[in-house]
């Protein structure tokens, strides 16, 4: 059972009150039952007794106030308790290094994220609520127990078996619905077929008739799915209330035949079945949630400790910043290795050694493959090495300073991620920001509205080119570019190469850029060729297009 532990460690505040709350209010609904008996006999006699009036008055209010207390005191606990768990998990993914994601998987990740705490966020208000009625039933079980031994056992035991026939029937209704969503998600696929390739489908009839064949076909499954659930959901309603109307009549039938003197206790005893109704219905409702919110917990406890020991022991790596901007950083002898499930490497780089130098422009080279990503992700730091030394003008960078690091560069990666907002980068100039859409000619497509983009709804090289203008708004001394003018038209790619790389160059950034361009090889001061996990540097020829490369057989 990891849902008390949990709640006993996180949200301890208002247990407490929510439980003399809950107490109070079954204590309420108790009362009320005795105050209708009571005043239904004055009824029968003609008078209304003021005082019990009052006394009903009271009891109404005491139950409306504990009864609300009690719901969204707990509903704001069990989401308080949510945010608490997604923060943890935000920050400790934050924490983790890109090969840990990798590994984890962003599915795994995605589905613990969001999936799993809306089960929570689902589930705990729920559990909070069933929690309530069942105190609610055990004072029930007690009133009724001094109105009639007899009658409390025989309403909890016909309630009890009608509760234990409605979760299983539940389950297999849950069954039912798994079966109709796989069903309607063959609906969906066809249908994304059909958008999506609406060009394809209209350019062949037989591609068309299939398609839409497959559909009719998936379709009638969806329905024949369906109206099977919903005749099972009928069926269940009818079934539970049947059960509960038979509960009622035992109370007048059934209960007289094995005790005496039941004829004066009859109407309190039949109310408290009729009141002990809505608080079993919920009961049997929330039980099966026990189950979800079980391994939803199971999930994102087990995440948590992925996470934490994939992070191990490592030392804060925010703990100390940088002395100054760097004016160069370098991979010395540096080394990875891909592992697959059992450890094995399957793919490896380096030695790698290479220095990148503040007011120079240094191009990558190397064709797919050849480790060139795997290079700059141990250059920005977003994975660790397996050997060797990152350097920061000449030093090596300590793990203490290692988010220091990264916060000197800028890097647009070939699967970069445009966010519309601008974040971290606080206040930006509005006339800054004109300029750059200008110079980078999307002044006509996209502004910039209280610190957002106004679309990313962009091409790849237009996209790519916002993310630039990220990148000089945030003015870092690093600016790593990784394949970014494959996705440029000629003239934009003619304009990064000529004009916007020499700019960055004059602003004394360190620029490091990969690329397959070789017609623009010659503007670059250096060249690295990368070739099956091995770096070398190229010779730049005077007058030439392209650089040539003496490259040495990688040791």
């Amino acid at each position: 059972m990891k849902l008390l532990p949990l709640v006993l460690r996180e949200i301890p505040e208002n247990l407490k009150t929510l439980a003399l709350m809950n107490a109070l209010s079954a204590v309420a609904t108790a009362a009320l039952l005795w105050l209708v008996d009571a005043a239904s006999k004055d009824a029968a006699t003609g008078t209304v007794s003021p005082r019990l009036l009052i006394m009903y008055a009271v009891t109404v209010t005491l139950f409306g106030v504990t009864h609300n207390y009690a719901l969204v005191t707990a509903s704001q606990d069990a989401e308080r308790l949510i945010h608490r768990i997604r923060l943890r998990l935000f920050d400790a993914v934050r924490r983790a290094d890109l090969v840990t994601v990798e590994r984890i998987g962003r599915a795994s990740l995605n589905g613990v994220l969001t999936q799993d705490t809306q089960t929570l966020a689902r589930t705990l208000p729920m559990l909070a609520i069933g929690g309530q009625q069942g105190v609610m039933l055990v004072f029930l079980a007690v009133y009724l127990a001094w109105l009639s031994p007899i009658a409390c056992v025989m309403a909890f035991g016909f309630a009890g078996l009608a509760t234990a026939v409605k979760v299983g029937r539940t389950t297999r209704l849950r069954r039912n619905m798994m079966d109709s969503a796989a069903a309607e998600a063959g609906v969906f696929d066809g249908l994304t077929d059909l958008l999506r390739g609406f060009k394809e489908v209209r350019m062949s009839r037989p591609r068309a008739d299939g398609l839409i064949r497959d559909l009719g076909e998936s379709s009638a499954r969806a329905r024949a799915v369906n109206v099977d659930m919903k005749a099972q959901w009928g069926r269940n309603f009818a079934l539970i209330e049947a059960m509960f109307y038979t509960l009622i009549g035992m109370m007048v039938f059934a209960v007289p035949l094995f005790t005496n003197g039941y004829h004066a206790v009859v109407v309190p005893a039949t109310t408290a079945a009729l009141f002990i109704v809505g608080p079993v219905s919920t009961v049997s409702f929330v039980a099966p949630l026990v189950t979800q919110t079980e391994l939803a917990l199971s999930n994102i406890e087990a995440m948590e400790e992925r996470l934490r020991t994939a992070a191990g022991d490592a030392p804060d790596e925010s703990a100390e910043p940088l002395p100054k901007p760097p004016a160069s950083i370098a991979l010395s002898d540096a080394t990875f290795a891909y592992t697959d499930a059992d450890g094995t490497p399957v793919f490896a780089v380096g030695p790698l050694s290479a220095e990148f130098r503040a007011g120079e422009i240094t191009f990558v080279t190397g064709g797919n493959g050849s480790g060139k990503s795997t290079m700059l992700r141990l250059l920005t730091g977003l994975m660790p090495l397996s050997g060797g030394e990152r350097l920061a003008d000449g030093e090596p960078v300590p793990a203490e300073r290692m988010q220091s690091y990264r916060d000197q560069i800028s890097a647009i990666f070939s699967d970069y991620h445009l966010s519309r907002r601008l974040y971290g980068v606080a206040d930006p100039d509005p006339a800054r920001i004109r300029a750059l859409l200008e110079r980078l000619e999307m002044q006509d497509k996209v502004t910039v509205q209280d610190g957002a983009f106004s679309t990313v709804s962009l091409s790849t090289g237009q996209r790519k080119r916002l993310a630039l203008v990220v990148a000089q708004l945030e003015d870092k001394p690093v600016i790593v570019l990784d394949e970014w003018a494959a996705d440029q038209d000629p003239h934009f790619r003619r304009v990064f190469y000529e004009e916007l790389l020499p700019e960055l160059r004059a602003a004394g950034k360190i620029v490091i850029c990969v690329t397959h361009d070789d017609r623009w090889f010659h503007l670059a001061d250096r060249v690295f060729h990368m070739h099956e996990g091995h770096m070398n540097e190229g010779r730049i020829e005077e007058g030439h297009r392209q650089s040539l490369f003496s490259l040495e057989p990688a040791q």
